[in-house]
């Protein structure tokens, strides 16, 4: 006959298990990142806002991760977060600090990059959303700037099927 303690392991085993799962419709893998719309450009970030960013994301349960380069100059930024309640929204952020980086033409040792992005799932390949970089620097006043944008995010050119 099983013991209490026995039970209680077998559902703790379970639960464990059911967390690892991933149940959402957003597929994990690479994507494109697309500037749709910039609210805001005080760093002079985007060369080309036609230049897509590529990202990955890493789905575990309810986190998220995306890595993606926000320019050359800062490569690999890991941004960690979660899925909201409904399953369809998802907000991630990173930092990295002492990040030597260019600014309207001068040369910039922030102290901080601070990157947030929310996104909303379209689709199992496609997500939309928006995307704010922070530059802080405390000696150098002139680095401290601020990129906001609308983006689109599909992977491997899978757009969202037309619904009739």
């Amino acid at each position: 006959m099983p013991t209490r303690r026995s039970f209680s392991l077998s559902l703790l085993a379970a639960a464990g298990l059911t967390l690892g799962c991933n149940d959402f419709v957003q597929n994990a893998g690479n994507y494109t990142l697309q500037v749709v719309e910039v609210m805001r450009d005080d760093c002079e970030m985007l060369s080309s806002p036609e230049a897509p960013w590529d990202a990955s994301v890493v789905i575990t349960g309810q986190v998220v991760r995306i890595n993606f380069a926000i320019n050359p100059e800062l490569l690999d930024m890991q941004l960690v977060g979660r899925f909201l309640a409904g399953g369809e929204r998802f907000m991630v952020d990173g930092t990295r600090g002492n990040a030597a980086v260019h600014v309207r033409g001068q040369d910039c040792l922030l102290d901080q990059v601070s990157v947030h992005l929310e996104g909303t799932t379209q689709c199992a390949t496609a997500f939309d959303g928006a995307l704010r970089v922070r530059y802080e620097s405390r000696l150098q006043e002139s680095c401290a700037c601020e990129l906001w944008t609308r983006f689109e995010a599909v992977q491997d050119s899978a757009t969202c099927p037309v619904v009739p």
